[in-house]
């Protein structure tokens, strides 16, 4: 090919820096791209409006599926995981043999049942007390997403009457 036919055949896409800095500021003031997470909050409680849940149902609905939670976990662990553990300790330990005095019987079946009975309970705590903070973080997420979409929808009251 000849020069001047290379150069007709090429074509310069020009580069606008203009462009590409708003982008980069949309970017950088935006932050980071919301979660699904909270996107998916804000499509079920966007606004307050009627047929919406409000924040007191939301509250409720968190808080209750917290205790029935920490209910049925503390129901199953008194009602099968400690009577297994105890049965358990009491075959490995020989006291079903009837070999252990009543000494014996307190030392190598009643107190490690009682210490594993312990360190179960205050997993538990913790796991209760983990569940209720969700519940907490949760209804926070709520409570902004509520609060973002009536400042959102104030100021576009103000708008319109400033427009007017």
């Amino acid at each position: 090919m000849s020069t001047p036919t290379l150069h007709k055949t090429e074509t310069v896409i020009p580069t606008s820096t203009v462009a590409t800095t708003k982008k980069s500021r949309m970017r950088s003031a935006k932050g980071q791209k919301e979660s699904k997470f909270r996107t998916g909050w804000r499509r079920l409680a966007p606004k307050k409006e009627g047929g919406r849940f409000s924040l007191v149902v939301w509250a409720g609905l968190f808080r209750a599926v917290a205790l029935v939670a920490d209910c049925l976990l503390a129901f199953i662990t008194a009602v099968v995981v400690i009577p297994l553990l105890g049965a358990w300790l009491h075959e490995q330990s020989g006291a079903s043999q009837g070999a252990l005095t009543a000494a014996g019987t307190i030392a190598m079946w009643l107190m490690p049942l009682l210490f594993l009975a312990a360190l179960l309970a205050a997993g538990e705590i913790v796991l209760m007390r983990a569940m209720w903070r969700w519940a907490t973080r949760t209804i926070a997420k709520i409570r902004d997403i509520q609060g973002d979409a009536t400042r959102t929808n104030d100021q576009s009251r103000a708008s319109r009457r400033r427009s007017k």
